[in-house]
């Protein structure tokens, strides 16, 4: 079985490069302007003014709380981080594929702040970052790929998982957990299976996010859950950012499980 796990993440990785080269060849024979005509439309096109306003909103809490807070030293790359990662989350919830643009920023400065975190480094947020940071190139084919952006209108395409893929899914969150929780432990982490419910969960999470898989969203919402917990006493823009993405994965997951229903009518 694990012979071909790791067969079919070589043969993912190699679908991956090969489908980069090909989206490479396609963006040079559409030229410089078509390829930024498509990335301005994926940024403003096809969202209602209620989802102009959730954006507006929720993108603006890290700004308001950078200003309002009565704090000596400001926290720039905290504010970078959490609003990219409000952004990504919203992108994600509204299927537009430049998400994982913002993922990456958010994913990369996340890190430096979990390596340098007061009271020493989040082991399983660490894992958790990297492991979102090689997602996000692999999600960005995936997403450029699917049939959802084959029309001329972004249409969700939305999937909902079997009772086996219920089973495979919370075995993984399991696996992966007990996994890094015994790997922290032996490098000697004070919480390892504190730190490691993040990486069963935001592991699981990814891969269902990758699929259209709304049940993705019920992850995310136990992810968000325990990433305050983590953060709280700390970082204000990270708990801030946490209770946005708490706050849009509930209402990702109405919406994913909406569409779902429609689809299997």
């Amino acid at each position: 079985m694990f012979e071909q796990f790791i067969r079919k993440q070589k043969n993912t990785f190699q679908q991956t490069v090969e489908g980069y080269h090909y989206m490479a060849l396609k963006a040079k024979d559409l030229g410089f302007s078509e390829v930024c005509r498509l990335i301005w439309k994926d940024l403003f096109a096809n969202r209602s003014l209620f989802e102009w306003i959730y954006l507006i909103v929720l993108s603006s809490i890290p700004l308001v709380l950078e200003v309002t807070l009565d704090t000596k030293q400001h926290d720039w790359l905290g504010l970078i981080a959490s609003w990219t990662g409000i952004v990504c989350v919203i992108f994600v919830n509204e299927g537009r594929v430049s998400n994982y643009f913002f993922g990456l920023i958010n994913s990369l400065i996340y890190l430096y702040l979990c390596l340098t975190a007061k009271g020493g480094a989040f082991y399983g947020e660490v894992f958790t970052t990297v492991y979102f940071t090689i997602m996000q190139p692999i999600g960005l084919f995936l997403w450029l790929n699917a049939s959802r952006f084959k029309q001329e209108e972004q249409q969700f395409v939305v999937r909902s998982l079997d009772a086996k893929g219920w089973i495979k899914n919370l075995v993984l969150t399991l696996v992966t957990w007990l996994f890094m929780g015994y790997a922290y432990q032996s490098i000697g982490s004070n919480r390892p299976f504190r730190d490691s419910i993040t990486d069963g969960t935001n592991v699981t999470g990814q891969l269902l996010m990758s699929g259209y898989y709304w049940e993705q969203w019920l992850f995310w919402i136990a992810t968000n859950v325990f990433s305050i917990y983590l953060w709280w006493g700390t970082s204000i823009h990270m708990q801030g950012m946490y209770w946005v993405y708490l706050l849009n994965s509930c209402y990702g997951w109405y919406t994913w499980s909406k569409e779902a229903k429609k689809l299997a009518s």
